[in-house]
């Protein structure tokens, strides 16, 4: 289980990394699907270590991701 503070800096690092890209090919945009897939199931993950429960959207990403 990783923990709180590991889970929000690779959520900023992602963040980071989604920033920089800019889509010029398939490939792009599929690293920027892959690399938002991961912010969120991080964020679900951060929310159930906090004890929280997911939020309304985050049960919708869960289902389709």
């Amino acid at each position: 289980m990783l923990s709180q503070h590991s889970i929000e800096t690779l959520i900023d690092l992602a963040e980071n990394k989604l920033s920089q890209i800019i889509p010029f090919d398939r490939d792009d945009m599929k690293e920027i699907k892959v690399l938002q897939s991961c912010v969120d199931e991080l964020k679900v993950g951060s929310a159930a270590t906090r004890g929280g429960r997911r939020s309304p959207q985050a049960e919708v990403r869960a289902i389709t991701h």
